[in-house]
């Protein structure tokens, strides 16, 4: 007798202090890249419930803009508290739903955490300052004040850290906030409000608005909205900026890179390496800042290409749960299709494979193994 399929839960939005379902007529699995699971399913909420989470928080604002800076700020200790206690299991979370290896998993927690413990010191960093007689007969003062409702919509290669940004200095500074993060690994923004919950914070103050790209451009143009902070690909960067300030936000939207390495001959071997190799290829080389080209200088080349190639092929690809992984899967099919496609151009315009990762990794998960092309700069 077959046994029946296991139901997979819906992930609800967090809205006017209390959890609550997406008027969404679409929703998309989360799935663990490392095996293909399905974890949860999260809906593309529609703009009913954008309204209704931009409501909360104007709601919210004057209450909490009246709040002292040191009450604010409480707050954010609780909060440090509350995700110190279960930063193992957060990490453990963003490992499975996001891919990376566990020990980079905890690396993001903690540089997370530590962004809330910034926080906690808002009612220094927002003191202002005052000048006399900056001019004959004129004085000058500056003061710092909360401005409304902020946004931020966060990228899936560091779901826990990037949301982490933003919430606690928008909230610290009196602002209230609405959180649009990655659909493809939402589920530890989703334990960061279970525990915002925990910590005293007046209802609309923040707010777990899931969706897709509809609900970032209902972000970007809805006049309840004061400002928005971006973090993704540069293609979208460009849209977030151009669009929130055409409807008069105030914007921040931070863009990929692309980085280069440069390595002299002098330089201390076998710590150049373990660097090149950490940034190109932990976190599956989903970082902002990882390294897509090597330069090596002069009697440098040789020596470091040889032990590239020798400790990149050792790199151990796997789950990222597993403690020994030291390399796990990209997000999505789509982007290990698309990475495949770069290595074929990058052969088909002239590189040498000298490391092919191809075919490493589970077999049902969207693993791609440390992987380095030669080319020459005078062809």
């Amino acid at each position: 007798m077959a046994q029946a399929e296991t139901a997979v839960r819906t992930i609800k939005n967090y809205i006017g202090g209390g959890w609550v379902d997406a008027e969404a007529s679409e929703s998309v699995d989360v799935t663990n890249p490392a095996n293909g699971e399905t974890l949860a399913q999260v809906p593309m909420s529609s703009q009913a419930d954008l309204d209704r989470a931009v409501q909360a928080a104007r709601q919210a604002f004057p209450e909490w803009r009246a709040t002292s800076p040191v009450e604010r700020a409480r707050s954010c200790f609780r909060l440090k508290n509350v995700l110190e206690e279960r930063r193992d299991e957060l990490a453990e979370i963003v490992s499975r739903d996001n891919g990376k290896a566990i020990k980079d998993a905890a690396g993001e927690v903690r540089r997370g955490i530590e962004c809330v413990e910034v926080a906690t010191g808002i009612p220094s960093l927002m003191q202002g300052s005052n000048l006399e007689d900056v001019s004959r007969g004129i004085d000058s003062d500056m003061i710092r004040q909360p401005i409304g409702v902020f946004a931020a919509i966060t990228p899936f290669n560091f779901p826990f850290m990037v949301p982490l940004w933003f919430l606690p200095f928008a909230i610290a500074c009196g602002d209230t906030f609405i959180l649009k993060p990655s659909e493809q690994d939402p589920l530890a923004s989703e334990l960061i409000f279970e525990l915002l919950d925990q910590c005293e914070i007046p209802a609309g103050v923040v707010n777990l608005l899931n969706g897709g790209k509809d609900t970032v451009n209902g972000i970007l143009e809805h006049p309840g909205i004061n400002g928005v902070s971006f973090v993704g690909s540069t293609p979208v960067a460009h849209h977030v900026y151009a669009t929130a300030a055409k409807h008069g936000k105030r914007v921040q939207a931070l863009g990929g890179a692309k980085n280069h390495v440069v390595v002299m001959p002098d330089a201390e071997m076998e710590s150049a390496v373990d660097g090149v190799l950490s940034s190109a290829f932990h976190a599956a080389g989903q970082r902002c800042l990882a390294n897509s080209v090597c330069v090596a200088v002069g009697d440098a080349y040789e020596p470091l290409k040889k032990r590239l190639v020798e400790k990149g092929d050792a790199m151990i690809v796997g789950e990222g749960i597993d403690p020994e992984t030291e390399v796990g899967p990209v997000i999505s099919a789509a982007a290990c299709e698309r990475i495949g496609e770069f290595i074929e151009r990058g052969l088909a315009e002239g590189g040498e494979l000298v490391l092919d990762g191809r075919g490493k990794g589970l077999d049902d998960g969207h693993f791609l193994g440390p992987t380095i092309i030669e080319t020459d700069p005078d062809s």
